[in-house]
C-alpha cells in the first residue's frame, strides 16, 4: 500500500465516522475508497466494521461523558437488530462477487433517493412490540449484509417505535450499531474476511471523526455533507452496476 492509500483511507474513515454519528451514509464513502485500494467487495465490506465498531464505541462514550444515558425500554431492539445482523453476515459471506457489487451499487443508489427525497417527519400511532421487533430485526440483517446508508433506517426505525427527539434517537442508533457490529464482526473474523492493516488504519479515523461529531452534537445537522456524498455516491454506484 502507497503512502497515498493510507491517508486516503484515515481521512475516509475521518468523515465516515463524523457522518455515521451525525446522521449516517458513512459507509457510502468508505466501502468505494476500500475498493479502490483493490480490496474484493466482500473483503472491503467486513473491513468496514473495524471502523464501524470503534466509532460507535467512541461516539457512545463521548455522548454518556455528555449525560445521555442508555433507555432500557431500547433493549428488545437491540436483541432483534443484533440476531438480523448475524443473520445477515453470515449470509453474505456466501454471495458471489459480482453479485455482490450490484447489490452494493442498488444500496447507494437507493439511501440517495432517501436523502434526495428527505421525508418529512410524520406522527404515527406506535407499532406494536411484534412489528416493531421485526423492523429492527430487519434493518439488523441488512446492517449485517451490507451497512452502507444503515444510520438512516435506523433513524427511521427508532423514530417510528420510540419517538424519541433527534439526539436520542441517535444516541440510541449507535449503541444499537455497536453492539450487533460486534457480533456481526466476530462472523467476519471467523470467515477470515478481515484486512486488518487498512481497517486499523480506517478505524483511527472514524474515531477521531465520530469523536468531534458527538461533540459538535446533532442538533447542528448534516445536511451539507450529505450533497457532497451525492455526486461521489453516485459515480461509484454507476461504476459498480455498469462498468
Amino acid at each position: 500500500m502507497t503512502l497515498l492509500q493510507l491517508v486516503t483511507i484515515y481521512i475516509a474513515g475521518a468523515a465516515a465516522g463524523f457522518m455515521n454519528v451525525m446522521a449516517g451514509g458513512g459507509s457510502m464513502v468508505t466501502l468505494p475508497v476500500l475498493m479502490w485500494i483493490g480490496l474484493p467487495p466482500h473483503v472491503a465490506n467486513a473491513t468496514n466494521r473495524l471502523g464501524v465498531i470503534f466509532e460507535s464505541g467512541i461516539g457512545v462514550k463521548t455522548f454518556r461523558s455528555g449525560g445521555m444515558r442508555f433507555d432500557k425500554s431500547i433493549l428488545p431492539a437491540i436483541v432483534s437488530a443484533t440476531i438480523g445482523s448475524v443473520i445477515g453476515s453470515m449470509f453474505v459471506s456466501t454471495i458471489p462477487k459480482d453479485v455482490l457489487e450490484k447489490v452494493i451499487a442498488v444500496a447507494l443508489l437507493a439511501v440517495v433517493l432517501l436523502v434526495l427525497l428527505k421525508p418529512k417527519r410524520l406522527t404515527f400511532s406506535r407499532p406494536s412490540g411484534v412489528l416493531s421487533a421485526l423492523i429492527f430485526f430487519g434493518v439488523g440483517f441488512y446492517g449485517g449484509f451490507l451497512q452502507a446508508g444503515v444510520g438512516f433506517f435506523l433513524i427511521g426505525a427508532i423514530t417510528f417505535s420510540y419517538g424519541f427527539d433527534l439526539v436520542r434517537t441517535n444516541f440510541t442508533k449507535i449503541v444499537i450499531v455497536f453492539i450487533y457490529t460486534a457480533f456481526a464482526l466476530v462472523i467476519f473474523i471467523l470467515n477470515g474476511m478481515i484486512y486488518w492493516f487498512p481497517g486499523l488504519v480506517l478505524a483511527a479515523g472514524n474515531v477521531v471523526g465520530a469523536y468531534f461529531a458527538a461533540r459538535l452534537s446533532i442538533r447542528k445537522g448534516s445536511g451539507y455533507v450529505r450533497w457532497i456524498l451525492l455526486i461521489i455516491v453516485v459515480a461509484n454506484a454507476i461504476k459498480y452496476l455498469f462498468f
